[in-house]
């Protein structure tokens, strides 16, 4: 394919993408705001590592500063653009790039949460895709990229269209990323960021609020649980919308919901299927969800766009949901530097809620 592609963001994600896409041979462009990353990937290239051997590899990648994006008006236009920056960054990020998009081309939000209606707002629902990543990776150093999870599990990326349905150009993208990962595409883009959602909201709220590695808050048995129920009051809101969701953390979403409501069967199984990420190694103990990262830099959060949500959809479909509630709070107030991360934190919302 020829297609040209413009990432913004050249973080994990998008260095991650980057990498595979131009050594298959893509035209691929980033432009990122961390000025020291960018110039550590134009003097070394980008350097990959993972829980193989094969997934350790350097690529030079051709990459711009903000400041020199603008000279992008000398080429010729991009077919694609991904934007895969923070979520509060999605607005203006997609704004930045549009210029530089063909009229007929597409820009699609390759990030954790659910922005694809923002991206459609500036880029027109015509011209949006979305794709859904469950790649655990760390830009742990400029220009460094750690993948923490296996490589190869189906559906790994799962493209589809803003408005829904299956359309030549979605396969065409879903072709042109298959370098990357296994590759599925869908009629149904919002059932999959829900069921991602889901995840995240179990995951990277937990690894914040904790202080704890993505293996080590499954193996901590209160954070576990609460890290369930999380995710069972996210399942339930997502059921509540008639969405057609997918598995989460291995474990059904009504049996999550079920897990996360007391069911004892239900939650032994839940437990089960959350331990099995660590007792068959298919994730690094390295891997650090990506809010717990922000955290530890100092950075802000994506809480309000991925708990929060999860809230505020609740409160529109009439599903309480105290848990994620009480964890968006929490990491408001360790942003504030208020409260500081740690295991007894979660036990201590755990057991506030159960008064």
């Amino acid at each position: 394919m020829s297609e040209r592609i413009l990432i913004i963001g050249a973080g994990a994600i998008g260095s991650y993408l980057g990498a595979y896409l131009t050594r298959a041979g893509r035209q691929v462009t980033l432009i990122d705001p961390w000025a020291e990353n960018v110039e550590t990937i134009r003097r070394d290239g980008v350097s990959l590592e993972g829980l193989t051997p094969e997934e350790h590899f350097t690529v030079p990648l051709n990459v711009l500063h903000l400041g020199d994006a603008q000279r992008l008006h000398r080429e010729p236009p991009f077919d694609i653009g991904l934007v895969a920056l923070k979520s509060y960054d999605t607005l203006w990020a997609t704004q930045f790039i549009r210029p530089f998009i063909r009229p007929e081309g597409v820009i699609a939000s390759a990030q954790n949460c659910i922005n694809d209606a923002r991206v459609a707002s500036v880029a027109g629902k015509e011209n949006t895709l979305g794709i859904v990543i469950t790649i655990a990776a760390e830009l742990y150093a400029p220009g460094k990229v750690r993948r923490g999870n296996q490589r190869g599990v189906p559906g790994t990326l799962r493209v589809g269209e803003f408005g829904g349905g299956i359309t030549p150009r979605l396969q065409r993208v879903g072709e042109l990323l298959q370098p990357v990962d296994t590759v599925l595409v869908t009629p149904d883009l919002y059932a999959h960021r829900w069921t991602k959602l889901s995840i995240n909201a179990m995951r990277n709220s937990i690894a914040a609020a904790s202080g704890l590695t993505g293996n080590d808050l499954i193996r901590h048995e209160r954070v576990r649980r609460f890290a369930i129920r999380l995710g069972g009051e996210a399942a339930q809101v997502g059921l509540a919308q008639g969405l057609a969701l997918d598995t989460i953390n291995r474990s059904t979403p009504e049996g999550l919901v079920k897990a996360a409501q007391g069911d004892a069967h239900a939650l032994a199984e839940a437990e089960a299927n959350f331990l099995s990420y660590v007792e068959l190694g298919t994730q690094s103990e390295h891997q650090r969800p990506s809010m717990g990262q922000d955290i530890r830099r100092q950075r802000r959060t994506e809480i309000d766009y991925m708990n929060g949500l999860i809230v505020e959809v609740g409160q529109q479909v009439g599903v309480p949901t105290p848990a994620n509630a009480a964890i968006v709070d929490a990491i408001h107030q360790i942003e504030r530097g208020q409260l500081s991360p740690s295991p007894e934190l979660i036990v201590q919302l755990d057991e506030s809620l159960q008064r």
